[in-house]
């Protein structure tokens, strides 16, 4: 998959949604916390007249954070609009088919749906993710009804 994407830091990694899926980039602020919600779901907070998830995709991702969350990336998908809580965004990059690398070697033994595969610029590495399957498959039910 070609085009733009908003290239986002946890630790040294880097990983990159879709522009057209991203909604908004805000700054981080106060959640409204999940009694007993699992790890990855850290609260909600009111956006544009709905409520909205926040995945922590340092915990989804099992990375450990080097940084503290600094911005929200409101993202829009089928399953509704949720953020994920990153440390920093980098920047938009375009990755054309010269920059790609498909990650099926690599993420069909860990989780094959995640990614559409690696993009690489600047000598770096960015996992290219796709938008609805950040959201792990044990929460998914509950971002979707918070979205309703």
């Amino acid at each position: 998959m070609e085009g733009k994407f908003v290239v986002f830091r946890l630790g040294n990694e880097k990983f990159g949604v879709p522009i057209q899926a991203v909604e908004r980039i805000l700054p981080i602020s106060t959640l409204t916390k999940i009694p007993r919600a699992p790890k990855t779901l850290v609260g909600m907070f009111a956006y544009q007249g709905t409520t909205v998830s926040v995945i922590d995709a340092a915990a989804r991702f099992e990375l450990s954070s080097t940084d503290e969350p600094h911005h929200f990336l409101v993202i829009a998908t089928d399953l509704g609009r949720y953020a994920i809580q990153v440390e920093s965004v980098d920047k938009i990059v375009e990755f054309k088919e010269d920059d790609w690398d498909e990650a099926g070697d690599v993420m069909a033994c860990i989780e094959p749906d995640l990614a559409y595969g690696i993009g690489k610029k600047d000598d770096e590495l960015c996992l290219l993710l796709k938008p609805e399957a950040i959201v792990p498959n044990d929460i998914r039910k509950k971002v979707a009804k918070l979205a309703a």
